[in-house]
């Protein structure tokens, strides 16, 4: 199988790895279907209404569809084309340590940089013409955070460690594996250009969201992610730079929710742009610990050819 699906055409590796989501999402939904009815028995699915209401479905659900569509289409592609699990899987010779410390940092210094463009993002207005799409784009950004709100409310440490699962631990994996690890390796083979694999993946990684009003920082955060894994050749750099921003987001609504005093929610651009000093040190940073993440990555290439 290996020899076989190695040597096929970038566009024919794009279309096995859509073949092979859609074939997963089919068994994992049937599966999942199968293990609701153990627990909320037939009558439960006849009835979407209740079933939206029900926070521990949902979760379920949410779970389920983060294996089947995310994680295990890139694992079967990478299987099938390179006969390895894990895509990128580059062996960081002693300096691991660092390299996870950078996709820590970048991620935390990114932070007011993307605060900036998710304010401007959601200030853009569109014409007259076009009230009807932007009325229909701030319900579809509306139903994201309120689903996002269902998933981080918690009153238990059970419930948290489920939730930071949800939130943070498995679209850190499915994403970056799908995204990073199969896409951008796609794009990369059929651009001959890693910067535009790199640009296409976090577009396409921005919009997969269905949420216009934000779609510039986490485009900006796709750019992230994709830089580390082209710097790196490891996919556990843009994994945990991803779990990083997303467990950054649940801790402080906790923060937010435990406290009137808090703030704006963490889940909502605001209104307010941050210091211009603050937006350039962070843009500045971004770019000087990506050159640092690209000058570690050909020392270690010279270490491994000697």
């Amino acid at each position: 199988m290996k020899q076989y699906f190695s040597n096929i055409a970038p566009v024919q590796q794009l279309l096995l790895l859509i073949i092979l989501t859609l074939a997963s999402w089919l068994v994992i939904t049937i599966l999942g279907i199968a293990v609701a009815i153990l627990f909320w028995g037939s009558g439960a699915l006849m009835d979407p209404n209740a079933l939206m209401a029900n926070i521990a479905f949902l979760k379920f659900f949410q779970i389920f569809q983060s294996i089947g569509l995310f994680i295990l289409p890139p694992v079967l592609f990478e299987v099938l084309t390179s006969g390895s699990i894990l895509p990128g899987d580059r062996d960081l010779k002693n300096r691991t340590g660092i390299y996870l410390l950078i996709s820590v940092m970048v991620v935390v210094a990114s932070q007011p940089f993307i605060t900036f463009l998710g304010v401007f993002n959601n200030s853009l207005v569109l014409p007259d013409y076009l009230a009807g799409l932007e009325t229909w784009m701030h319900e579809k950004e509306l139903a994201a955070k309120e689903i996002t709100e269902l998933f981080l409310v918690s009153t238990h440490w059970s419930q948290h460690i489920i939730n930071v699962i949800i939130i943070a631990v498995l679209p850190a994996i499915g994403e970056e594996l799908m995204f990073r690890g199969a896409l951008q390796k796609i794009f990369q083979s059929t651009f001959k250009n890693p910067h535009w694999a790199v640009f296409v993946t976090a577009a396409l990684f921005s919009a997969i969201h269905v949420q216009f009003f934000g779609f510039l920082p986490r485009f900006v955060l796709g750019v992230i992610f994709g830089y580390l894994m082209v710097f790196s050749g490891n996919i556990w750099l843009p994994i945990l730079a991803h779990f990083t921003n997303n467990f950054m987001a649940f801790v402080l609504y906790q923060w937010y929710m435990s406290d009137s005093a808090a703030g704006v929610n963490p889940l909502e651009a605001g209104s307010e742009y941050p210091d211009v000093i603050w937006v350039v040190t962070s843009g500045v940073t971004i770019v000087l610990i990506l050159v640092l993440c690209k000058r570690l990555n050909k020392a270690n290439i010279v270490n491994q050819a000697l």
